[in-house]
């Protein structure tokens, strides 16, 4: 258990306090909009850090030498813990369509069932650039859709929501779609180069 692979299992320990800050609203019925503003913010701060930590972790594990098949495991399983998690929340806050978070876990177990029978046959699949680059992106489009959030909060509190064209539930909508159209087009695209690479994984 070396410091990248420490910094994979803290993304994972790192989801309960997320999941309680950015819905505890809704988890505990607090219904003043200052409370869950602040609450938002805190999440979005540690939702930072663990984005900056999955940076981290490969940027370590490169340059020490530090590369293990426990860590070619970790990390990328951290990130869907994660990633799966704030998604899940976003749909309870009603900022992405579900069947959106559906097609991204339902390529996430197909990823993770591919890298299980290679696992078996002695051959670990890491992640790929591709496969990175859509981590990004919906780490992205999570950054986005908290910070928006937080702010609807904040605006609803003052009292200034709905007074303009971009302090709207719509222009939310339309702002969170463009990294979310990114995010999907690169989960079903890295999906695909994942069943490419690694298809005589399931011939045999």
């Amino acid at each position: 258990m070396n410091l990248p692979n420490k910094l994979s299992m803290m993304r994972v320990f790192a989801v309960p306090p997320f999941v309680v800050l950015l819905i505890g609203s809704k988890l505990f019925e607090i219904e003043d909009h200052l409370a869950t503003g602040v609450m938002m913010s805190v999440s979005l701060l540690l939702l930072i850090i663990v984005a900056i930590t999955d940076w981290l972790d490969g940027e370590i594990a490169r340059s020490q030498k530090l590369v293990t098949n426990l860590g070619k495991l970790l990390d990328p399983l951290a990130d869907k813990i994660f990633v799966t998690a704030a998604l899940v929340c976003l749909v309870e806050l009603k900022l992405v369509p579900g069947w959106a978070v559906i097609l991204i876990i339902a390529r996430e177990f197909f990823v993770t069932g591919l890298r299980s029978i290679a696992t078996e046959r002695g051959r670990v699949v890491p992640a790929d650039k591709l496969g990175k680059h859509k981590t990004g992106w919906q780490l992205a489009l999570i950054i986005v859709a908290v910070v928006l959030a937080s702010t609807r909060e904040f605006c609803l509190h003052a009292g200034v929501w709905g007074t303009h064209a971009l302090l709207s539930d719509r222009a939310v909508r339309v702002v969170v779609w463009i990294p979310l159209a990114v995010t999907l087009f690169l989960t079903v695209l890295s999906g695909w180069n994942y069943l490419r690479g690694n298809r005589d994984v399931l011939d045999e």
